[in-house]
């Protein structure tokens, strides 16, 4: 209905409308989708397919923007660039509907629905629960720093090489390929191996130091053809980070036989919030010397990633 809701819409103000709907109904089921990794996968296979999943949810991005690029280049109405994605995604979420086998709760597990314990049920105590709270932080930390990355990538081609328009998107979309094809191999590779050894936390340690190092490259290149390393640097460290964070989110849950689904959509908000945030909290960054100072923008979040390394170290209840 968002999607619906922009392609036809009359005005700027319904395009905010209908993204504010887009927008929650996607963290809504990118929510009840992670509820699947621990409601469904065995553990032995949960980096595997956490790493199936980042893939998806990285290159389809990729994707809409060679679709957006066609229609555009074709000069064909752009309000199929959101009907065609609305249909697509429809399409999966009725097909995984019609085929999954839905686990259960019983009864005496679900209990009486009661307002007030609905909504304190949205808190997961860090104090009671550490290893949630370390492994929140970490990925709030790590999607900070990439949305920082993401939301600003176009805008650093046009400042700091001077292309125009049209050359800083083909870049940009070049870039995501080179992105999207490390990140597809570090996904299939780091997660195949997470799970065979039973280890998480040194495969998420070492994905963020390569995310992080991605972004020196960024804040220091001086040539665009530098800036393939870079997206290969970050591609690979991303890759391998969704393949086993999530796994080792699945592995700290509090009360995972019970309210797995919960927790989830609760831990989802680091994937959400860091969106909406970080292009608020950047433009600080970005004065630093008084200009649009990228390499200070790609620095800090470098450092902030860096720091979702370090808390993934006090996560005491998976190797």
């Amino acid at each position: 209905m968002g999607l619906l809701t922009i392609a036809f819409a009359p005005s700027i103000a319904v395009v905010v409308v209908g993204w504010a709907i887009a927008q929650a109904a996607f963290n809504g089921t990118q929510a009840a989708l992670q509820a699947l990794l621990p409601d469904q996968v065995p553990e032995h296979r949960r980096a595997r397919v956490s790493g199936y999943l980042g893939i998806a949810q990285n290159v389809a991005p990729l994707v809409g923007v060679a679709l957006a690029y066609v229609f555009t280049a074709a000069h064909l109405n752009q309000a199929w660039m959101f009907v065609i994605p609305t249909l697509l995604g429809l399409a999966g979420v009725l097909v995984l509907v019609a085929v999954l086998r839905d686990r259960h709760l019983a009864k005496e597990d679900v209990g009486t629905f009661r307002l007030g314990a609905f909504v304190k049920g949205f808190w997961v105590s860090p104090r009671k629960h550490p290893d949630s709270g370390w492994a929140f932080a970490g990925r709030f930390l790590l999607l900070f720093a990439f949305a920082s990355y993401n939301t600003y990538q176009v805008y650093y081609l046009l400042d700091r090489f001077g292309f125009d328009d049209a050359a800083a998107l083909s870049w940009q979309l070049r870039l995501m390929v080179v992105n999207a094809l490390c990140l597809v191999v570090a996904a299939s590779v780091g997660g195949m191996l997470s799970d065979r050894t039973g280890r998480r936390k040194v495969f998420v340690v070492t994905s963020t130091v390569l995310a992080a190092a991605g972004l020196v490259v960024f804040a220091v290149a001086q040539s665009p053809n530098v800036l393939y390393g870079a997206a290969a640097l970050f591609g690979a460290g991303l890759g391998t980070y969704f393949a086993v964070d999530l796994a080792l989110v699945t592995d700290v849950l509090p009360n995972r036989e019970t309210e797995a689904a919960k927790n989830m959509g609760v831990f989802n908000i680091a994937n959400a919030l860091p969106q909406s945030l970080a292009p608020a909290v950047a433009p600080a960054f970005l004065a630093i010397g008084g200009g649009d100072n990228y390499a200070a923008l790609f620095v800090v979040a470098a450092v902030i990633a860096a720091l979702g390394a370090v808390s993934t170290l006090f996560i005491r209840g998976a190797r």
